[in-house]
């Protein structure tokens, strides 16, 4: 495996579908080695897995200081993996430990992707958590934004969504909604 300087996971593509119950399979599971026996026949899986009906029970605040937690994680293990002792001396790839910290890496990234897969498939009634889910996705975006424009129409769908929830809430208050 090549160094490569990129943050830890890829960020989604927005024509990618969305997390749900039945596609969670193909996207939260990572296999390592947990021997270090060359043949991969002999090798002893672990798989690591993320418990999308955790995520799914948490509130939209709870997702995002999560998001914060993992993103942190994922940038200080991404930093880690830059530095020489997790590389071979005399090419550019990762030697065995780099290897172990890019997988942790990909981990994280493809952890904090099912976070924001959840906030986005989420439709949270209170004006309160519809904020905090916009601040999830706005956060992970813009961490993942190569143009401004794009990112602008998430933010414009976040600002609509919320004013939405608020008007919902004026209605309801008022004794309109049954």
């Amino acid at each position: 495996m090549t160094i490569s300087m990129k943050r830890p996971g890829q960020c989604a593509n927005t024509a990618e579908p969305r997390s749900n119950p039945h596609a969670d399979e193909k996207m939260n599971k990572v296999q390592t080695t947990t021997s270090p026996v060359p043949d991969p026949a002999h090798r002893d899986l672990m798989s690591c897995e993320v418990d999308m009906a955790k995520l799914r029970s948490m509130s939209m605040k709870q997702l995002h200081d999560f998001r914060n937690v993992l993103h942190t994680i994922g940038e200080v293990t991404a930093a880690f993996s830059c530095q020489s002792r997790f590389s071979n001396e005399r090419s550019n790839t990762y030697n065995a430990a780099g290897n172990a910290v890019e997988d942790l890496c990909q981990f994280l990234g493809m952890y904090e992707q099912a976070l924001v897969n959840v906030a986005r498939e989420a439709t949270p009634s209170p004006s309160s958590e519809v904020e905090w889910r916009a601040w999830t996705i706005l956060s992970y975006e813009a961490d993942c934004a190569d143009e401004l424009i794009p990112f602008a129409v998430h933010a414009s769908e976040a600002v609509r969504d919320e004013a939405e929830a608020k008007n919902m809430e004026r209605y309801a208050a008022i004794g309109g909604a049954k």
